[in-house]
């Protein structure tokens, strides 16, 4: 899907397999995909931001998260969202970037 919108993407199965990726790759950008509202996605933004302070994190929720949840997280797409939804909030994070 990204690779549509023309973004380099690397993909992983697991939030421990990104880490060890991140340990030896710098990424601009991190997409969290969150399968539940309890689910542990905004620590998981937070150990990414520990890692790579510079990286943007955009999460792929079934809902809105409260503020104080949200503090790691720079883009929030709210599910069912279309691909440009996607593309847009990489755009906006990565032009933080700069």
């Amino acid at each position: 899907m990204l690779e549509a919108l023309g973004y380099r993407a690397f993909g992983v199965n697991s939030f421990g397999r990104a880490v060890r990726v991140m340990s030896g790759i710098g990424f601009d950008a991190l997409i969290i995909p969150a399968q539940s509202p309890a689910s542990h996605e905004p620590s998981h933004a937070a150990t990414a931001k520990t890692m790579q302070p510079n990286i943007k994190v955009i999460l792929v929720s079934p809902v809105s998260l409260p503020q104080d949840l949200s503090a790691s997280v720079d883009a929030l797409i709210v599910k069912p969202f279309l691909v440009g939804s996607l593309g847009d909030a990489l755009i906006a994070v990565l032009q933080k970037l700069h």
